[in-house]
């Protein structure tokens, strides 16, 4: 596979980028904004300032003053805005900030970023989350992955504590497909991430735990399962082979498969990642609503919430 690299575009071809932070998590989030705020980059950060009245909605029969509370919480998004800003203050991105008061405002931390993100005509979300339980702030996972239902555009998860050994761009990038169109979506959009010295490699995970029913034998089912698997990195591997920009140097595999008796999807394209070093992982995430989300919506939510790397999430 041979590029031309005078044509080639930069990596990351994102022009209009809203940057989601959160006290902690926004450290992690801005230092990875910067790979894309590039000259021409319209970058918005944001930070939301959750309904005191929401947080505690009794806090007025045990006379707590919500209003110092408010302030407390407008305090830290903009505590938030300002280390981010700091972390981006030699970019060569036009960056502006927006405070979203959730006090002032008919809806969650999730609809009320997507509407910033419409509002900005954004191609690209950069979310910090952490992964831990007891008393999570607004970006847990769950938070992500309802944003990467409702954005307009693509989002990146950017687990908090997460550090590259590569400050520019992204070297490896492995992309997690299905055989659906929302996944060549995500090979699409994916591959703007990519310059012809990027590293690529092209995964199905082949979960071998499933069980239908007794009448399917699972040899006959796992066959099937990697029939399709290798049906879909083709068809991957040929999407990214008509893109101009795209990396040279693709590595596409056998479909990886879970173990029989342990494991799931997830936790096998995580291990592959961390196996081949992988910068990114790219997946679509189907945008399905009631049983059927259940199923396809929880792999990418499930991805966001043990991640220790970038996760980019498309929906078609």
């Amino acid at each position: 596979m041979e590029a031309n690299k005078n044509t080639a575009p930069k990596a990351g071809g994102f022009r209009r980028i809203v940057l989601c932070v959160d006290s902690e998590a926004s450290r992690c989030a801005a230092k990875f904004a910067g790979r894309f705020a590039q000259a021409g980059t319209e970058l918005t950060i944001a930070a939301v300032a959750l309904d005191p009245h929401l947080l505690a909605p009794h806090a007025a029969l045990s006379g707590l003053d919500l209003d110092v509370a408010h302030r407390k919480l407008l305090e830290d998004a903009e505590r938030a805005i300002a280390e981010s800003s700091s972390a981006l203050a030699n970019t060569a991105a036009s960056v502006r900030t927006q405070v979203i008061d959730l006090a002032n405002e008919r809806a969650d931390v999730s609809h009320a970023l997507a509407e910033e993100a419409h509002e900005d005509r954004a191609d690209l979300m950069i979310v910090g989350t952490r992964q831990q339980h007891g008393l999570a702030r607004w970006f847990e996972p769950s938070v992500a992955d309802r944003l990467s239902q409702l954005a307009p555009c693509a989002v990146i998860v950017v687990p908090a504590g997460y550090a590259s050994t590569r400050e520019i761009g992204t070297q490896r990038i492995l992309f997690a497909v299905d055989g659906s169109s929302t996944s060549l979506a995500a090979v699409n959009t994916g591959a703007t991430l990519a310059t012809p010295d990027t590293l690529i490699r092209v995964v199905y995970v082949v979960d071998r735990a499933i069980r239908y029913c007794d009448f399917v034998p699972m040899t006959l089912l796992e066959d099937a399962f990697v029939k399709e698997g290798e049906l879909a990195i083709a068809a991957a591997a040929a999407r990214l082979e008509s893109l101009h920009n795209v990396a040279r140097s693709l590595v596409s595999a056998d479909p990886i498969r879970t173990d029989i008796s342990a494991g799931d999807v997830s936790h096998a394209l995580l291990r592959e990642a961390e196996r081949w070093n992988a910068d990114l992982i790219v997946m679509g995430t189907h945008g399905r609503r009631g049983v059927a989300r259940a199923f396809f919506g929880s792999v990418a939510n499930r991805v966001a919430s043990l991640a220790t790397i970038p996760l980019l999430l498309v929906r078609e």
